[in-house]
């Protein structure tokens, strides 16, 4: 298949194909037009870069001159057939492997049998609740990220250990919640998104459905990472495979080189993969053991209402399907920070206790509610100073004024019952809070103000830069390609489709939006689409093609 001829299926892409093409062949930005984009898949260079992600039976068929849906969609082959200069280098590069290191034209491996694993499901439930812990504590407190969307090493650190997780994963399971829509990293904040909390009111089973259909979207050769089959993969190319493969198993979708029979499931009847979850998790509880270490145990999964409203008063120590909460003085203050009462929260602790309320339990939320607000936070304008915090409690002040715990917002001492702080008032709070004060956040008039809940709206798939502009720059038409423009004219015809096109004829060249009505001749005719008047023009007078027909998504 020659240039041009790459170039009209490039052209008659549907916006969304195109940006899987310009993405997954890793299309350098700056090109500028589909016939650039065309020269450039079939150079050496970037044929080899595509079949380094391609999978073994991949190869070996391409190899032997046929092709996939999937690979046409990359074009490394088309209508079923691999183009000439791919088949030749996916043959050359499967004949310089050694031996034993991959197949070679004809021995296409035969994918292994999908795994009875016993122990997928335990894994894939733990999974769904480790990844629903972060997704509550990015919801409770979304995150400032640092430059380059980084997250601070702290929060790192506290995320991973909420899930009891070595820090190094986290990325991976905060890449599901991004891929099942659950969070979002953008405009320098990590937040939970608007569908977040549908997904955390559901059930185990279905959280995991969530997140395991969208990995699985988002590889579509599951049965190749789960194999590990790729022959020609360099460093890089390993190295987001692995990562995959470890996402992969830990949803209980992988295990020992092969798919699992509930990632089979997934794929062909999601409601048998749910029947086989929810027969591995206990029946959801209202009920928590409560302790007189100010420690709570679910026994079990607990009611989406019940979970929700304890964590607006308890820390949770421990994720999984028995979980441990512990009550603290600053666990209390968030929820009467919240809105709760003291009266309020012991009636909830007392309704959902299997071991009653225990003494130490009650001492501590009345004696937290006592002391609640005795430190108000509020925004301030005054030399390097961005808040104050005030207190009827001089020793309060003074103590706060020389805590080597705050030494990072600044506090400086401007009255006895005053003290300022150079970072914004939600930062000081969330620093004094961690710190056990008793601070709440005020208004200029004195109102205790209520977090408001923050989540980051839906978001459409953002497309490839390089979409939007090989759809408005269009290429040049030369004597080389007018016979295909014929062709794409008389189909433009036969679908009553637009075109946009350059015309030169006497004068400066001028851009067109024109409906094909016919083409005989050397000549079309069409109706203009801006002035609805019947225009008739040489082919040759066409020097620009910017568009033709081209479906959009």
């Amino acid at each position: 298949m020659d240039v041009v001829a790459l170039a009209a299926r490039i052209q008659a892409m549907a916006d969304d194909a195109l940006d899987q093409l310009v993405v997954e062949r890793q299309a350098p930005p700056q090109l500028s037009s589909t016939f650039d984009l065309a020269e450039h898949l079939v150079a050496d260079a970037s044929i080899a870069q595509a079949l380094r992600w391609r999978s073994g039976a991949e190869l070996v068929a391409l190899a032997a001159g046929t092709s996939t849906p999937r690979l046409d969609a990359l074009l490394l082959g088309a209508d079923g057939l691999a183009l000439p200069q791919v088949r030749a280098a996916a043959a050359a590069a499967l004949s310089s492997l050694p031996g034993s290191a991959g197949p070679g034209p004809g021995d296409a491996p035969e994918p292994p049998a999908p795994l009875d694993s016993a122990v997928a499901p335990q894994l894939a439930i733990d999974e769904a609740i480790k990844i629903a812990e972060l997704v509550h504590r990015i919801a409770d407190h979304p995150v400032t990220l640092r430059s380059r969307a980084q997250l601070p090493a702290a929060t790192v650190r506290d995320l991973a250990a909420a899930i009891d997780a070595e820090p190094a994963q986290l990325d991976e399971r905060l890449d599901l919640a991004a891929l099942a829509g659950l969070v979002d990293r953008h405009d320098g904040r990590l937040r939970a998104t608007v569908d977040a909390d549908a997904w955390l009111g559901a059930a185990v089973p279905e959280r995991w459905l969530a997140i395991a259909r969208a990995w699985l979207a988002a590889t579509p050769d599951a049965a190749a990472v789960a194999s590990g089959d790729f022959p020609l993969a360099d460093d890089t190319v390993r190295a987001a495979r692995q990562r995959q493969l470890r996402q992969a198993h830990r949803l209980g979708l992988a295990e020992r080189d092969a798919l699992t029979t509930l990632a089979v499931a997934l794929r062909d009847d999601p409601a048998a993969a749910l029947a086989t979850l929810a027969a591995h998790v206990p029946p959801a509880t209202a009920s928590v053991y409560l302790q007189p270490d100010l420690s709570a145990v679910a026994p079990g999964p607990l009611e989406a209402a019940v979970d929700a409203r304890l964590r607006g008063m308890a820390r949770i120590e421990r994720a999984g399907i028995a979980s441990q909460w512990r009550i603290t003085a600053q666990s209390v203050a968030a929820g009467l920070a919240a809105g709760e009462t003291a009266e309020g929260l012991l009636a909830f602790l007392a309704d959902i206790s299997l071991t009653g309320l225990p003494q130490p339990v009650a001492y501590l939320v009345r004696d937290t509610a006592s002391r609640f607000g005795s430190l108000r936070v509020r925004a301030v304008a005054e030399g390097g100073a961005r808040a104050q915090a005030r207190s009827d409690d001089e020793q309060l002040i003074r103590t706060i004024a020389v805590d080597r715990a705050l030494v990072a917002i600044g506090p400086q001492q401007t009255g006895a019952h005053r003290v300022t702080f150079r970072v914004s008032p939600e930062e000081a709070l969330e620093v004094l809070l961690d710190e056990r004060y008793p601070a709440v956040l005020e208004d200029d008039a004195g109102r205790l103000i209520v977090r408001a809940i923050e989540r980051a709206p839906r978001r459409e798939h953002e497309r490839h830069r390089l979409v939007a502009r090989l759809r408005d720059s269009g290429f040049e038409v030369g004597e080389h390609e007018r016979a295909w423009l014929e062709r794409q004219l008389q189909a433009a015809v036969r679908e009553r489709m637009p075109v946009r096109l350059t015309v030169t004829t006497t004068g400066e060249p001028v851009d067109v939006e024109l409906v094909p009505l016919a083409v005989a001749n050397g000549r079309l005719r069409a109706r203009d689409a801006n002035r609805d008047v019947e225009r008739t023009l040489p082919l040759s007078a066409i020097t620009k093609v910017a568009g033709l027909g081209a479906a959009r998504a």
